[in-house]
């Protein structure tokens, strides 16, 4: 099973982040929790 690291944007943590969604204008959305 492949995995790609995500970074958060706002905190560049690379654990924790999950889908959240699609924007408006249809890319990929992303949450830290």
């Amino acid at each position: 099973m492949a995995s790609v690291s995500i970074s958060c944007p706002s905190c560049s943590a690379t654990d924790g982040v999950v889908r959240n969604g699609k924007s408006t204008a249809g890319h990929q959305r992303y949450l830290c929790s």
